[in-house]
């Protein structure tokens, strides 16, 4: 709905708006009609200042998108322009009311941030958009054999955080092969909470269940913070890892899938293949990454062309691949991936990062 610049300015127009009464509940009941119920019980008492008022309302109202009509950002912009001597914001709101979506699909894209390359996945990229972009199925469990893939599918999610959806966060831990047995649940929430930065300690543990606690502990503080956030847990599908942990993640599952938590919580399992417990069959996408020798030439092709297309939109057309040769390259590439079935993700990732690196002659 709006590029992440836009969104920025239209968080700044419309906290210098409210900052003459500083009264967002006001603003909301009278702007947002039936929509204002639902909005005003989701907005945490702790934000107190304009800017973070402001930014929540902006964020939830790209997360309703064009669900309702007209959109509950069509109703802000329009109010902005109208009462509140907004008018630079009249093309965005002409744009919203059209249903026009300047950003171009990230989640298709065959390169992401630093100039990595991302082939084929063509299973993941709806499941990702649809774990982002609705509510119904907060749950993506990723799993296959080793050197799939399973862990470089946080960089397509990266990408699209970084290129359209700023308003998504990630709250990551990794959970090595063999570190099963000596990880320890309050380990596993400590660097979770790396990325929301919790304003209460962790619990101390008592003689309830101590995952629990640290499982609603984890959910409280992450949404006193704006935004959308994803729990990401990679590796711990392990079969050795503790029953704490175990517990942990079953529990944080039945969170997010709850309706009152499943509009800004997310849970994304990497490596993981293991049923989970409650409703969450409904609740869940699955992606089970075929064998990597699976990628075809056609895959490769597509990722040199639109190789071709960032540099000549970079401005650098001398590094670029005549069409000639990248069905030549594309089937060589592949070649070479075969030769070396250990690791044939591994060796396509390396000659494509290598040539997105090479100066041109």
């Amino acid at each position: 709905m709006l590029t992440p610049d836009e969104r920025r300015l239209v968080i700044d127009e419309f906290a210098d708006h409210i900052g003459l009464t500083g009264d967002v509940r006001q603003f909301i009941s009278v702007v947002f009609g039936t929509n204002q119920q639902s909005l005003l019980l989701a907005l945490p008492t702790n934000y107190t200042t304009v800017p973070d008022q402001a930014q929540f309302v902006v964020d939830h109202c790209l997360e309703s998108r064009w669900s309702v009509d007209p959109s509950l950002l069509e109703l802000l912009l329009a109010q902005l322009v109208t009462y509140g001597g907004k008018g630079n914001l009249a093309a965005l709101r002409n744009r919203v009311h059209a249903r026009l979506d300047p950003n171009p699909n990230v989640y298709k894209t065959l390169w992401v941030l630093a100039d990595q390359p991302f082939i084929d996945r063509s299973n993941l990229r709806p499941k990702l958009t649809q774990l982002i972009e609705k509510n119904d199925r907060p749950i993506l469990r990723v799993w296959g054999a080793r050197g799939s893939g399973k862990s470089y599918t946080s960089e397509l999610l990266n990408y699209v955080m970084d290129r359209a959806r700023p308003d998504v966060h990630v709250a990551s831990a990794t959970l090595s092969i063999g570190n099963g047995p000596s990880y320890e649940v309050s380990e596993l929430v400590e660097t979770l909470a790396l990325a929301f930065s919790p304003d209460e300690p962790i619990p101390e543990r008592r003689n309830s269940s101590y995952a629990g606690a640290l499982c609603r502990w984890v959910v409280r503080n992450t949404l006193k913070k704006p935004g959308i956030w994803i729990y990401l847990l990679d590796g711990f599908g392990q079969t050795d890892v503790t029953d704490e942990i175990r517990e942990f993640v079953q529990m944080l599952a039945q969170q997010v899938c709850a309706p009152e938590f499943s509009r800004r919580l997310r849970l994304m399992l990497l490596d993981f293949d293991k049923p989970l417990t409650g409703n969450w069959r409904a609740k869940t996408l699955d992606d089970a990454l075929p064998d990597p020798l699976s990628i075809q030439n056609q895959d490769l092709e597509d990722c040199l062309a639109a190789h071709n297309q960032r540099m000549h939109e970079q401005g650098t057309p001398n590094k670029a691949i005549k069409i000639e040769d990248l069905a030549v390259l594309a089937n060589a590439l592949r070649e070479r991936a075969v030769s070396e079935p250990a690791e044939p993700l591994r060796s396509l990732y390396e000659a494509l990062l290598n040539l997105s690196q090479v100066e041109g002659s």
